[in-house]
């Protein structure tokens, strides 16, 4: 299996831009949508994550803070690598840093596509699908 190494970057450095490229590759080109440029300015106060095989970007997570709890966003594997366990293993990174960061708790906003990956990972669903990006969505959360 690929080693991974995870690291907080920083936005606009060039590991943010290999982490939004990515991210854009996965999320949004397939729905025929692409990140904005205010979409990324506001990121500038979030907490970006990469996961690293050599010097290669293969997986990515934003966290927002929120109170006392995250939300976590623009979780993306690259294709290749997607049923490895890597999205597990970024999920636990940020989970991690958020008990680190005193937060009680970490929630998303889910692809119906994902719910079953954050099932397996304890994350809770909370209320109705609700559309965003042109898919159903279901909030899930994981307490810390």
């Amino acid at each position: 299996m690929t080693h991974v190494i995870f690291k907080i970057i920083h936005h606009g450095s060039s590991e943010y831009t290999a982490a939004v490229a990515l991210r854009e590759s996965i999320l949004r080109k397939p729905l025929g949508l692409s990140f904005l440029p205010e979409e990324l300015d506001a990121e500038k106060n979030h907490i970006h994550i990469a996961g690293f095989d050599g010097l290669e970007v293969v997986t990515t997570a934003v966290l927002v803070p929120e109170s006392r709890e995250y939300k976590m966003q623009r979780v993306a594997v690259t294709q290749n690598l997607q049923g490895l366990g890597i999205g597990s293993e970024i999920l636990k990174f940020c989970e991690t840093y958020a008990k680190q960061h005193g937060m009680l708790s970490i929630y998303c906003h889910a692809r119906d596509s994902a719910v079953k990956f954050y099932l397996k990972n304890g994350y809770v669903p909370e209320g109705d699908y609700f559309d965003e990006d042109t898919l159903p969505h279901l909030k899930m959360r994981k307490v810390l």
